[in-house]
C-alpha cells in the first residue's frame, strides 16, 4: 500500500513536470515559429500603428500578458516538480508559499477572462485564427490550449497543492508593481522598438481606447484610460487576496 502511494506521488510529479515542460514548449513554438507577415504590409502599405495580432516581431510576444501567464505557471509546475522528487525543502516551501500559488493561479484567471472578454467584444472575433493558413491554425491551437486547457490544470493544483504560509509584507504588493512595470516595459517596447507602433492590447494606447467609447478627445481618452487601468488593478487585487483568503481557510493557515 504505502509503495502503491510512492509510486502515484511520483507519477504525479511526473505529470507536473510535463505540464510545465509543455508549456513552455508552447511560448517558444509559438514564438520562434514567428514569420514576418510581408502580405499585411502589402495590402497596408500606409500603416504606422495596429494593436492585436503581432505583426511586427517574435520577441514581441512577450508583451502579451497570456505568456507571461503561462511562462510563470510552467516554471512553478518544473520547479515544484523538482521539488517534490529530489526533496528541496526550501524550494518547495518558497512554491507552495500562499502568495506565490495566489499570484500564479490568479494571473491565470485574470489572463482567461480579459482574453475571453477582449475576444468576445472585438469586431473580428477570431480566438488567434486569424487567417486561412498554416500558422494561423497553430495560433489558435495554441491560444486554446494555452488559455483554456492549461487554466483547468491551474484550477486543480491550485486547489490540490497544500500551500504554506511566510509573512513578508511585500508579497501584498508585489502584483501591483509587477503590472506597472509590465504595462510601462510593453508600452516603450510598442512605441519605440518595431517597425510600426504596436501594442497587443488596446488598453495600451488611449486615443484606440477612447474610440471604443465614440470619444475623439484625447484628454478625455487619457483620462478614461488611467480610469480602467486602475479598475483593472483593483479587480486584480480583489482576486489576489481573495486566492490568499481562500488558500488561507482551505489549507488550515493561520491568519
Amino acid at each position: 500500500m504505502e509503495q502503491k502511494k510512492r509510486f502515484y506521488k511520483y507519477f504525479y510529479n511526473i505529470l507536473i513536470l510535463f505540464c510545465g515542460l509543455i508549456g513552455l514548449w508552447l511560448f517558444l513554438s509559438h514564438m520562434l515559429h514567428f514569420s514576418f507577415p510581408d502580405y499585411f504590409y502589402a495590402n497596408n502599405p500606409e500603416i504606422k500603428f495596429y494593436f492585436g495580432t503581432n505583426v511586427v516581431s517574435m520577441w514581441a510576444d512577450l508583451s502579451f500578458f497570456t505568456y507571461h501567464t503561462l511562462i510563470f505557471f510552467s516554471i512553478w509546475c518544473i520547479l515544484y516538480s523538482i521539488s517534490c522528487l529530489f526533496t528541496c525543502k526550501k524550494l518547495h516551501g518558497f512554491l507552495t508559499n500562499i502568495y506565490v500559488l495566489s499570484f500564479v493561479f490568479t494571473n491565470y484567471i485574470f489572463t482567461v477572462v480579459l482574453y475571453t472578454f477582449f475576444e468576445l467584444t472585438s469586431s473580428n472575433i477570431t480566438f488567434g485564427l486569424y487567417a486561412n493558413v498554416p500558422m494561423a491554425y497553430h495560433n489558435f491551437g495554441t491560444n486554446i490550449i494555452t488559455h483554456y486547457i492549461y487554466f483547468i490544470f491551474a484550477l486543480i493544483i491550485f486547489l490540490k497543492v497544500k500551500a504554506t504560509k511566510n509573512t513578508n509584507k511585500f508579497a501584498n504588493f508585489f502584483p501591483l508593481i509587477y503590472l506597472t512595470v509590465y504595462y510601462i516595459i510593453v508600452k516603450i517596447a510598442g512605441e519605440f522598438a518595431y517597425i510600426i507602433e504596436w501594442y497587443p492590447y488596446v488598453i495600451f494606447d488611449a486615443t484606440s481606447f477612447g474610440k471604443l467609447f465614440n470619444i475623439t478627445n484625447y484628454t478625455l481618452c487619457v483620462i478614461l484610460l488611467i480610469c480602467t487601468l486602475i479598475f483593472i488593478s483593483i479587480v486584480y487585487m480583489i482576486l489576489y487576496t481573495s486566492c490568499i483568503k481562500f488558500k488561507t481557510k482551505k489549507s488550515n493557515i493561520d491568519k
